[in-house]
């Protein structure tokens, strides 16, 4: 309990939450809002025999008086709703000097951070941070992802308080953060860790939907079938929420509550960005199959209203699956697996090769898959090795050339691949688990049909093409008589 040296910019509910978290642990912290009402309502409703309230000073009227309690060369952690940073930012750098710490904690899209490092960099030890695990994670132990001024920066000023408030991993206690790399990097990672958290996501919501339509399962036995899998190789907070809602009864008394929402997902923005920045690499298109699946499914679960009117233009209606249910439910425990090694091989792959391309640094995805296995969405035992393939190797190929990986996709994949076809007998959509099997094969294929592709382009547009016995470009001059092939 003393003087503040670091402030909490944005009062609502994940602002007020991560400062409580940091006066949990002993960290005197400045409570500022664009609106004085709002600080007092986050600082009341703290109770008064709380211990940790002592630690928090609310502070009212212009940020020029946040700055003079907390100093030039505070540290100010600003969690406010995307799109607003820029105008706090305006706002709050002029009143500091270059020893000053700024970290934008806001959901932000990584190519603004990278303009607000271009635009503040200069002037304070900037940080961009990505924080995941929602308001209670925030409160009581998120995963954060820093990146920003430089590891020196961070190691001095962030590394103790953020190691604190950190949520903690099971297995060995380490704090999930960790320094990402430069510039944009922190908010570059977070949000590849969101889109493989839709990826994640969509493909649980097709083995669901497998089991409902195509095995004529209730909510109840569905629950009891992720009740079992959160025990296994698929334990992760996902399934294990997935079980709760399919435990929850519908207030009404009807039934499931499950059964009665609407099957309409919305989306924040970040499995968007994540598949902009795949198609927009300098240094090509990458390949994220499972997770553009999860976007496209949320987009067109979207369209209910076009949805409702072609069903009853065209009827197509799913079908039962007609196997062993035991044996069918066995496989799609082990189909998850595979398809969530694809869609973890794609994300990771994308973050290495933008690596290259944004001056990060150097990720190292051993400590990111740490970092992740607590406090994140995407917490799972999974991770654990992950880290483990990427710490004994940093240089892996890609994550399915992992020895631990290798066998997980030899001994998975044969049942995925019997998911994929009963699903189409069933017409159940599963275009998640389906990319992921054909990711899969396309990935370990030495002769996939391009040849064709590129003999095509040749013929109808001079684009050239490479031969398997000789090096060079080459050009078949398709309209000319005997069809001359010349070296380009």
């Amino acid at each position: 309990m003393g003087q503040p040296t670091m402030a909490m910019i944005g009062m609502a509910v994940m602002g007020s939450n991560f400062a409580q978290n940091f006066a949990d642990n002993g960290y005197d912290i400045a409570l500022f809002n664009r609106t004085d009402a709002r600080t007092k309502e986050a600082y009341d409703l703290v109770p008064d025999d709380a211990k940790h309230k002592p630690f928090l000073h609310p502070i009212y009227g212009e940020i020029e008086e946040l700055v003079r309690v907390v100093g030039k060369a505070g540290t100010y952690f600003i969690m406010v709703q995307a799109g607003a940073t820029n105008a706090v930012l305006d706002q709050l750098v002029p009143l500091l000097d270059k020893n000053a710490v700024v970290v934008n904690c806001a959901n932000e899209n990584w190519v603004v951070t990278e303009q607000m490092y271009e635009a503040y960099g200069d002037k304070v030890n900037f940080f961009g941070m990505g924080v995941s695990g929602g308001e209670e994670g925030a409160r009581f132990g998120p995963s954060m992802m820093p990146g920003g001024t430089s590891r020196e920066v961070y190691d001095a000023r962030l590394k103790g308080p953020l190691n604190a408030v950190a949520a903690k991993a099971e297995e060995d206690g380490a704090p999930c953060v960790s320094y990402i790399g430069n510039k944009a990097a922190g908010h570059y990672v977070k949000m590849v860790h969101n889109g493989i958290e839709y990826g994640d996501m969509e493909l649980i919501a097709e083995a669901y939907d497998l089991m409902r339509k195509g095995l004529g399962m209730s909510a109840l036995e569905i629950g009891e079938v992720f009740h079992k899998w959160n025990e296994g190789v698929l334990r992760s907070y996902l399934i294990e929420i997935t079980d709760e809602v399919l435990h929850q009864k519908d207030p009404s008394g009807k039934g499931q509550l499950v059964d009665f929402i609407l099957d309409r997902a919305a989306m924040k923005g970040t499995g968007t960005w994540t598949i902009v920045s795949s198609l927009e690499l300098e240094s090509g298109v990458y390949p994220l199959p499972t997770i553009y699946a999860a976007v496209e499914t949320r987009a067109i679960s979207s369209m209910r209203e076009q949805r409702v009117a072609m069903s009853k233009i065209i009827s197509l209606p799913s079908k039962k699956i007609d196997v062993d249910k035991k044996a069918f439910i066995a496989d799609l425990e082990k189909a998850l697996l595979v398809a969530k090694i694809a869609s973890y091989t794609q994300g990771i792959g994308l973050m290495q090769e933008a690596e290259k391309l944004h001056d990060f640094g150097g990720l190292d995805i051993g400590e990111i898959a740490r970092i992740w296995r607590a406090g994140c969405i995407i917490r799972a035992q999974f991770l654990g090795e992950i880290t483990n393939a990427y710490k004994k190797d940093p240089h892996l190929l890609n994550l399915m050339a992992a020895p631990t990986f290798q066998k997980m996709i030899q001994d998975g994949f044969a049942s995925l691949e019997r998911v994929c076809v009963e699903a189409t007998k069933a017409r159940v959509p599963v275009m998640a688990l389906d990319v992921s099997k054909d990711f899969i094969l396309q990935l370990v294929s030495d002769a996939l049909p391009m040849n064709m592709t590129q003999g095509q382009r040749d013929y109808f547009g001079a684009h050239t093409y490479e031969r398997t016995d000789r090096a060079g470009k080459w050009h078949t001059q398709w309209q000319v008589e005997g069809k001359p092939e010349v070296k380009i």
